[in-house]
């Protein structure tokens, strides 16, 4: 009797386990990013292909604007890859040097990100033959240079490329803006 019961205990168990085994084959549809909960303003240099996403604007910007606007803070800045050899120009590296919101440099796999900020590297003496960070981007906080590498995975999509890349920007810059609020509140 008591190994019909157990036989029976076991029996039920196995169904029950397998009964909560769920195999799904259909591709995720949830986004592996949310979307910012506070409003942010991205000052945009060079065209970057973005979606437009809840809580993000987008404000198109020259490098000389930029620069002559230094009083304007935004949330973040990005530039796209076209303009990557102009910012790293000796005018814009002061600018970068002592930048008090993240600037983020788009198409940055061959480049090393101190040679926007560091008078002693060149694009030459800076590339690193594909081995950086899709987008890289740092911003001065406390006398250092925090930095970010947001890399793609294997065989990215467009998805990761565009919607997935602002995603993770805007979480870095919304992090960042909480932060240096937090700070101000604590001085």
């Amino acid at each position: 009797m008591k190994n019909k019961m157990l036989l029976l205990l076991i029996l039920l168990s196995v169904l029950f386990v397998s009964c909560d085994i769920k195999i799904v084959n259909e591709p995720q549809t949830e986004e592996l990013y949310n979307p910012p909960s506070i409003q942010l303003e991205i000052a945009v240099v060079g065209d970057v292909p973005f979606d437009n996403i809840r809580n993000l604007s987008y404000i198109p910007k020259s490098l000389k604007d930029i620069i002559e606007d230094h009083n304007i803070n935004y949330d973040g800045l990005i530039i796209a890859k076209d303009y990557l050899a102009e910012a790293a120009k000796q005018e814009y590296k002061d600018f970068f040097s002592n930048i008090t919101y993240p600037v983020f440099f788009m198409g940055t796999e061959n480049l090393l990100v101190n040679v926007f900020h560091d008078d002693r590297l060149t694009l030459e003496s800076a590339r690193i033959n594909g081995f950086g960070a899709h987008v890289s981007g740092f911003v001065l906080l406390e006398g250092k240079f925090q930095q970010w590498g947001l890399y793609l995975p294997n065989n990215p999509t467009e998805q990761d490329m565009n919607r997935d890349m602002i995603l993770r920007i805007s979480n870095i810059l919304e992090d960042f803006k909480i932060l240096r609020s937090n700070m101000k509140t604590a001085t």
